[in-house]
């Protein structure tokens, strides 16, 4: 009994299920991105919006912010083609990263599936985007930090768009034999710039970047022959060249001596491999230990969607093939995880903080759905060249595919809850809101100290209280034109 046997009416239905569990996670995504409706500046985002209105235009704010206060070079550029657009756009920048991630990882997936002739090419790469992108998110160590607080989503959140659009373009280029010379030009321009940008937003996602291209080009070295070797070599090395390059930048940046002072020297080497191993393995296992749930959820989806999608053509159909991407893709996420927590460790002797540890759930997120998703294709397997009962077996699918619709299930209900966050966020928003036409209204008057009501914080977000030298109080005043402002 192979899948091809199907016929159209089971077919359908399995379009079905695959749309209404798609569904049900685009609701969850729809309402994370409602509650960034409700992000409104905090903290660092005063810093990043006077450092540029101070500046001359965007690339001076970006030299400013390079030389005075960090080393993410790139940070200051995107957070202000965001400020082009006013200070009320930061409430829609949840919407835009999610909604660009989303395209990103359905382009690469879609064109993934299709390259293994996966049934449903396209609604099995959206279904699969949706369900890492809402998993990420709703397992975020620390939510509204990395999506809803515009300075840690700029830094942790964006390079995921990146790192979804650049793996498709490598992908494609490997893949397409009649590329022409100026094309493939194209395509490594975008490789290497993206890469580079990419770089410049955060020390954790720059090691994760740099790790996985490393990996990519050991595995392309052992594993692929022929044409392609050379054409994914081709991007990748270039690819880790430009990563190499924006470590360099990161490194060499004057102000990481305001980190100098803070955390002292680095610890040896050694002790940073060896902690940083035991940090991966911590995060992996506090990670099942506190979201089990959801964490078993989204294997099930991986593994209930290999079944149904196994198809005798399907490249994975190989045993060798299947059992070899089972080991690697587990060893692969740790070691990528191990990345993630190499660079706070080095720098500040330290576990990397919560919101810089996104990218790193969506690695996990990412290699759990598709090693389960390989285990289903294994079972699936299995099940087609062991049974004596084609009928038997027809009816196992069929159980399998609506187990599959019916995981829609969980999404919803876990939407509900995070949709009763919303009052809490709108009651801040109204306060902000109004504490903020307060003092432009001051400010307006001529007033130069101020003191207004204090907010609570919300994700451990700093807010300016009663010390008028605090750097949030004074980013804060420099960002409303005021000599001081406090919030006893």
């Amino acid at each position: 009994m192979k899948f091809d046997s199907l016929n159209d009416k089971h077919k359908q239905i399995l379009f079905y299920a695959l749309t209404l569990l798609s569904g049900g996670l685009f609701v969850g995504l729809i309402i994370f991105a409602y509650l960034g409706t409700f992000s409104r500046y905090g903290a660092d985002d005063y810093c990043f919006s006077y450092t540029l209105y101070k500046s001359q235009n965007l690339l001076d704010a970006t030299r400013v912010w390079y030389l005075g206060s960090s080393n993410r070079y790139t940070t200051m550029l995107f957070v202000g083609i965001s400020e082009w657009f006013g200070h009320s756009a930061i409430q829609y920048l949840p919407a835009l990263v999610i909604i660009l991630w989303l395209a990103a990882l359905t382009w690469t997936l879609s064109r993934l599936t299709t390259r293994l002739r996966i049934p449903h090419p396209f609604s099995t790469g959206l279904m699969l985007a949706l369900t890492i992108v809402f998993f990420s998110i709703l397992q975020a160590p620390n939510r509204y930090q990395s999506l809803y607080w515009r300075s840690a989503m700029v830094t942790y959140f964006v390079p995921l768009i990146f790192f979804s659009f650049l793996s498709g373009v490598i992908l494609v280029e490997i893949w397409n034999e009649t590329q022409t010379a100026r094309a493939r030009w194209i395509a490594l321009g975008i490789v290497v710039l993206g890469f580079f940008l990419a770089g410049g937003l955060s020390e954790t996602t720059l090691a994760i970047q740099g790790g996985a291209l490393g990996l990519a080009i050991l595995g392309t070295i052992l594993f692929v022959r022929g044409p392609q070797l050379k054409r994914a070599l081709s991007l990748l090395i270039p690819a880790l060249l430009a990563s190499i390059l924006a470590l360099i930048v990161v490194f060499l940046a004057p102000a990481n001596s305001l980190r100098a002072v803070s955390f002292g020297p680095p610890p040896p080497i050694l002790e940073v491999f060896r902690q940083s191993l035991i940090f991966a393995w911590d995060f992996i296992r506090e990670s099942v230990k506190s979201e089990p749930l959801p964490t078993l959820v989204a294997m099930i989806i991986g593994l209930l969607s290999g079944v149904a999608l196994y198809g005798e053509d399907t490249p994975f159909a190989k045993s060798s093939l299947l059992v070899s991407s089972l080991i690697v893709i587990p060893l692969s996420v740790y070691v990528l995880i191990f990345f993630s927590m190499a660079p706070t460790m080095y720098g500040q002797q330290t576990y990397t903080g919560a919101r810089a540890l996104m990218a790193s759930r969506a690695v996990m997120v990412t290699g759990l759905l598709f090693s389960s998703f390989l285990m289903g294709l294994w079972l699936q397997m299995r099940l087609d060249h062991a049974s004596v009962y084609p009928k038997l077996l027809m009816q196992i699918k069929m159980a399998v595919i609506l187990l599959l619709a019916l995981s829609v299930i969980y999404p919803l209900y876990a939407s509900k809850n995070v949709l009763g966050l919303v009052p809490v966020y709108s009651q801040r928003a109204v306060q902000w809101d109004e504490r903020d036409a307060f003092i432009r209204q001051e400010v307006g008057q001529g007033v130069k100290d101020l003191s207004v009501i204090q907010l609570n914080s919300t994700g451990g977000v700093l807010e300016y209280k009663g010390d008028p030298i605090s750097w949030v109080n004074a980013c804060a005043a420099e960002y409303y034109g005021l000599d001081s402002l406090i919030a006893p």
